[in-house]
């Protein structure tokens, strides 16, 4: 198989429990286990998150690689500071506070061997508040290169944290840029006007935490701006016409003013899959 990188980035705010079973699930209990893993320290940690990195890299100091950043850049910057620092051609995302699923990498790492014209893969998420063995929703998106193209046109194509992509085709686009809360969306579409294949496989890749206020976060007035300048390239690089841009845009701020009680019922009844996530049933859909 292959050899591959897995890329984090973990900053102060990050609850040490979660990292524990962040990097466990990546490390410990995969039945393809990463090559190295570049962990990016986004500004001084509190001494739990510390401890939790100490005792890891202690046990995989051979495979866990410390980036350590003095200030806290974003999300963006750490993680093109961290693709620089990756090894190998194949990388697969990870958040500080999700839990991949214990056979991921070989699935991924399987898919982009046996489609050498894909720049990147992902997957399906399902999203937990407390038990990652209890997911409450379920996230797919669409699995074609096409398909994705035509979703792309209204919403995140990919998911962010359960992609595996090769570095070139990533920094032939210039890699992440940033753009707050849309660092990846953005990424997507440039590799998108670019030409770059994506896929996505049909299973559930990794359990995302969405507890402690999700979905009202989405109602931050901070999407606005970011939304409003990726409309505009996806405009100018024709992967929307205009109508497209103006309804997307208008979208956008119904979801960021709406009430927080609709934006609830909007994520659990349209967005995602409804109620607690039956996860054979729900993936035949």
């Amino acid at each position: 198989m292959e050899k591959f990188s897995v890329l984090m980035s973990v900053y102060y705010k990050e609850k040490a429990e979660n990292l524990d079973l962040s990097l466990k699930s990546i490390l410990v209990e995969q039945t393809c286990i990463p090559n190295e893993v570049i962990l990016v320290k986004d500004g001084s940690l509190t001494k739990d998150l510390d401890e939790v990195i100490k005792n890891y890299k202690k046990d995989y100091g051979n495979i866990l690689k410390i980036i350590p950043l003095e200030k806290c850049g974003g999300l963006g910057n750490a993680l093109n500071i961290g693709l620089s620092k990756c090894k190998y051609n194949l990388i697969a995302r990870m958040d500080s506070d999700d839990v991949s699923v214990y056979d991921r990498f070989e699935k991924q790492i399987k898919y982009m061997e046996e489609h050498p014209d894909i720049a990147a893969c992902g997957g399906y998420i399902g999203e937990f508040e407390n038990d990652p063995e209890e997911p409450l929703r379920l996230k797919k998106i669409p699995l074609t290169h096409n398909d994705i193209l035509k979703y792309a046109k209204l919403r995140n194509p990919m998911n962010h944290v359960t992609v595996c992509f090769r570095k070139k085709d990533i920094q032939d686009v210039g890699g992440y840029m940033h753009l707050q809360y849309l660092e990846d969306h953005y990424l997507w579409a440039r590799m998108l006007a670019s030409g770059k294949k994506m896929e996505n496989i049909p299973e559930i890749l990794v359990r995302v935490r969405v507890g402690n206020g999700f979905t009202s976060r989405r109602g931050s007035k901070l999407y606005i701006n970011g939304w409003k300048f990726l409309q505009k390239y996806m405009h100018k690089n024709k992967l929307v016409n205009f109508y497209q841009r103006q309804r997307n845009i208008i979208a956008m701020y119904f979801m960021v003013y709406m009430p927080s009680s609709l934006r609830d019922l909007l994520y659990n009844n349209v967005l995602r899959s409804k109620g607690r996530v039956n996860l054979k049933d729900d993936l035949k859909k």
